[in-house]
């Protein structure tokens, strides 16, 4: 009897044996098929809309980095990582539903790393002769952020696109007479700039559109996208061994005790204290009474003293009414947001610096400053430069009065909705003002200020008229 069903448990092992072994060569029939279809790539509208707007572009913008050579060729491929970046999130996002915003930082990790690596790298090149460039593509890649804006993604980009301008137009103005490489590399930016705003603006008006096409999947799959993958974050450090723990109380509680032991020492305890001697006592001594105490140096010898504040100590300060920015010292990257049109500009003391006003604020002042540039949204009031040497001033709005005293060279940037600023001069030299004269061209016209005047008497009057030179 066992016999036999030993004999037909055998049977029946075998008999599955045979049909797992014919389910699994189906499947690998149909796996290694050569006449199987391979799933096609279908790339979603709103990827197709971006291509139109980006890809000659770019493609111009890295043929002119060749060119021009130098850091604006190495930052050619930062440049176009970061857009690639871009696009592949975008087209995820076109077959995924909205993530929460553990998910998005997930998706979003990769382009963030490509933007900051063009940071590192302005930060690495300040004193690269093509300083403007790399900081033109650096605000402008900054830009690229609006896929995570959930409202307002277009004004978030046009902030870039303001920013990377500022240096845009520099790089026009410099070479506005060659019209070279770095003349249309700068002109490539501006439009690509200006086409992408225009497509973030009409096609992801409320921020970005999820979901657009279900199913859809980048060309380009990283593990970002799968919520499946294991964590990056590293385990926790083991314990540290007995031994050194042990040893550690140890010397707490030695530490302890020793202290109880000089604490009952009693009066034997102030045996261990030195003699004042009368050299050493202020009131005998009265060139011991100083209020500073001061430490010698012991490199240089020179006193320095401890109670005395940081002087020219670099400083953003808002009052209450007043921002006041001083003594920065190249530091371009300065940038203040105005919330209240009552708000005033103090800037006093910048050297080598670039300042951002974000907002329209009631009037700017800079005293005393050295190769600054200040870039501004618009003014209620004025704007003074005092005391000041090589200033550039550029406003995007409103701006009814400049007064520029004591400065020698001065170069304003006058947009559209400023052609009717005043500009009033006194003791300074070097003035130009660069303003947009015709409303179909994005270029500016520069133009030199009078230094030399004459003085006739006309009729019982002084008549004053710049001369023919001037």
């Amino acid at each position: 009897m066992e016999k036999l069903l030993v004999t037909r448990l055998e049977n029946i092992v075998t008999r599955m044996e045979n049909v797992l072994f014919k389910c699994d060569g189906s499947k690998t029939d149909k796996t290694d098929s050569p006449s199987a279809p391979s799933p096609e790539i279908s790339v979603p509208k709103s990827i197709e809309l971006l291509d139109e707007v980006m890809e000659d572009k770019i493609e111009q913008l890295c043929t002119l980095s060749t060119k021009i050579g130098g850091d604006v060729n190495l930052l050619k491929n930062l440049m176009k990582d970061a857009l690639t970046e871009h696009r592949n999130f975008v087209w995820t996002a076109c077959g995924l539903s909205r993530p929460e915003d553990v998910g998005i930082t997930k998706l979003v990790e990769s382009l963030s790393k490509k933007m900051c690596s063009t940071t590192e790298f302005k930060d690495n090149h300040r004193t690269s002769p093509f300083y403007d460039h790399i900081c033109a593509v650096e605000a402008a890649v900054g830009g690229l952020g609006w896929v995570v804006q959930p409202k307002t993604p277009a004004p978030y980009f046009n902030e870039a696109v303001e920013t990377s301008l500022f240096y845009i137009n520099r790089i026009l103005m410099a070479h506005k007479t060659s019209k070279n490489e770095h003349f249309e590399w700068a002109k490539t930016l501006k439009e690509l700039l200006t086409e992408l705003h225009a497509y973030i603006r009409k096609h992801h008006t409320t921020g970005l559109t999820w979901n657009s096409q279900p199913g859809t999947r980048p060309a380009k799959e990283t593990s970002m996208v799968s919520s499946g993958g294991s964590s990056s974050i590293p385990p926790p450090p083991p314990p540290p061994p007995p031994s050194l723990s042990t040893n550690s109380v140890g010397a707490k509680d030695s530490g302890v005790a020793a202290l109880l032991d000089s604490l009952n020492t009693g009066l034997s305890a102030t045996s261990r204290l030195k003699k004042v001697t009368p050299d050493m006592q202020t009131h005998k001594n009265p060139s011991l009474r100083g209020d500073k105490v001061s430490s010698t140096n012991g490199k240089t010898g020179k006193s320095i003293s401890q109670s005395e504040p940081l002087k020219n100590s670099p400083k953003i300060l808002w009052d209450g009414k007043v921002w006041k920015i001083e003594h920065q010292v190249e530091n371009r990257d300065v940038v203040v947001e105005v919330k209240d049109k009552k708000e005033a500009i103090y800037i006093y003391k910048c050297t080598d610096s670039v300042i951002m006003i974000k907002g329209k604020a009631n009037t700017i002042t800079l005293d005393g400053c050295t190769k600054t540039s200040v870039v501004f949204d618009g003014l209620l009031g004025q704007c003074e430069v005092i005391n000041s040497k090589s200033i550039q001033v550029q406003t995007l709005g409103e701006l009814p009065i400049i007064s520029i005293q004591k400065t020698d060279g001065c170069h304003v940037y006058l947009s559209r909705a400023a052609i009717d600023t005043q500009i009033v001069s006194s003791k300074s030299s070097e003035m130009n003002v660069s303003a947009q004269l015709d409303d179909d061209n994005e270029e500016y016209t520069e133009m030199a200020l009078p230094e030399q005047f004459v003085t006739r008497i006309e009729n019982k009057k002084l008549m004053t008229s710049p001369t023919e030179l001037a």
